[in-house]
């Protein structure tokens, strides 16, 4: 049985443990929903295990009609060694009744501007992860003894403008251990393109850019936009724009809706055929959190 098989317990384990040590944490539940019967299913929990040593959880949970659910589970933990330089870890399972990825990712933030003593904040990120794939569905022919590795490597960028405006980018950069084109093409018939970076890991992604806007309007509201574009192994251009709004309704209540608008090219095979056309869909989620 998977690690993650029980995120209700983990969950129930991430609320007792700030209980137990009297720590401080946070926790999020979201809803979204698309076309075609699409719904999701968040939860996100923080613990403050010390006063520089983070605990997290995520689990994602996907449903459409006419498409086998889709979760993803995630634990992750962060660590502020020194006031320039942080570090974290993520271990995450993927599964969508065909694949079964197990990920693992480490990660560098460096606040750059501890160095010059600069009063809007500047931060730069690096990323490794190592993402294993294999079937889960014996039954399916392509997907038969499948096994698969995909390397990532990330580079983002965060520069604060003024005290209440920030842009920030990405970079990310894919590799795979052997060549899944033809694959791919049977994979990318049955994935949905949304702003969700679980459903990016199955469409076999080549390279992905992304750039944003945070926007501090008010003490109690805070607006994000940002523009994503990536490039899978088959040349096909997923793009998301995604304009969300996240409002504190008291000392430890926030809430938040978003909205993405996501388009995905037409997908051709090497014989020029059509294998799937060109789609756009909007997606909106809330979003109601607690800190504790």
């Amino acid at each position: 049985m998977s690690t993650f098989a029980s995120p209700i317990r983990l969950a129930a384990l991430l609320f007792a443990v700030p209980i137990l040590a009297q720590a401080d944490g946070y926790t999020a539940l979201s809803y979204g929903s698309g076309p075609d019967g699409y719904r999701s299913y968040s939860f996100t929990g923080d613990v403050d295990l010390s006063k520089t040593v983070k605990l997290s959880l995520d689990h994602f949970l996907a449903q459409s009609t006419g498409v086998k659910d889709m979760r993803q589970t995630g634990l992750r933990l962060s660590w502020q060694a020194l006031e320039l330089v942080s570090t974290n870890y993520r271990y995450s399972e993927t599964n969508d009744g065909t694949f079964a990825v197990k990920g693992n990712e480490s990660g560098l933030s460096f606040a750059l501007d501890t160095l010059w003593q600069g009063e809007l904040q500047t931060s730069f990120d690096l990323g490794y992860g190592s993402f294993k794939y294999k079937s889960d569905n014996p039954q399916t022919v392509a997907a038969s003894n499948f096994v698969l590795t995909q390397n990532r490597n990330s580079y983002g960028l965060s520069q604060d403008l003024t005290s209440t405006l920030t842009l920030y980018g990405s970079h990310d950069q894919y590799k795979y251990d052997r060549d899944v084109k033809a694959l791919a093409i049977f994979l990318l018939k049955r994935t949905r393109n949304t702003s969700k970076a679980a459903f990016s890991l199955l469409a076999f992604p080549d390279k992905t850019n992304t750039l944003g806007m945070g926007w501090r309007t008010t003490d109690t509201l805070n607006l994000d936009l940002s523009f994503s574009k990536t490039t899978t192994l088959l040349d096909q251009q997923l793009k998301n724009t995604r304009l969300g709004f996240d409002y504190q309704a008291g000392d430890s209540l926030n809430l938040g809706i978003a909205v993405t608008r996501s388009t995905a090219s037409a997908m051709v095979n090497n014989s020029g055929v059509t294998v799937q056309p060109e789609t756009s869909d909007n997606y909106w989620e809330l979003t109601a959190g607690w800190s504790f």
